[in-house]
């Protein structure tokens, strides 16, 4: 998920975490004209717009009943902000874990249960084209594909 070009507080990628994986794809690249590509392991699908990595679609991890889109923010240093969130009444929802481009992810919630991923991106490659993003202000395509405004 390496999504480079981003600066520190902008959201870098998205991810929906569903009961049905393949009608989810369906649905948002009949929508929005996104691609599906293979993912960085099985069940977890990358959705593109051309050749930009906007996002993940994957099953709902253990426990979780209902659909959800989860936005990570780009932060330089995951650790501290999970220190930070954790400081101001925040929890720790999902540990750490390093992305293919060296970098790393972890979800965490504010103290009314919101959740919220931070993205700690690498340097590196990556695999899967993940690491491929356009340098001008990247979100703006991103939503601009589904045909929403942005001023």
């Amino acid at each position: 998920m390496g999504q480079h070009g981003y600066e520190n507080g902008d959201i870098g990628w998205m991810q929906l975490n569903t009961t049905d994986a393949d009608s989810a794809i369906s649905f948002y690249t009949e929508l929005c004209g996104w691609e599906k590509r293979e993912g960085p392991f099985p069940g977890y699908h990358v959705i593109a717009n051309g050749d930009e990595n906007l996002g993940g679609i994957t099953g709902l991890p253990e426990g979780e009943s209902r659909p959800h889109w989860i936005p990570y923010v780009t932060v330089s240093d995951a650790d501290a902000i999970i220190a930070k969130a954790e400081s101001l009444g925040g929890s720790l929802l999902v540990p750490p874990s390093d992305l293919p481009d060296g970098g790393k992810f972890a979800v965490i919630s504010d103290p009314q249960g919101g959740a919220i991923g931070v993205a700690q991106y690498g340097h590196g490659p990556g695999e899967h084209g993940l690491s491929k993003q356009s340098t001008e202000r990247p979100c703006v395509p991103r939503f601009r594909a589904c045909g929403l405004p942005l001023k």
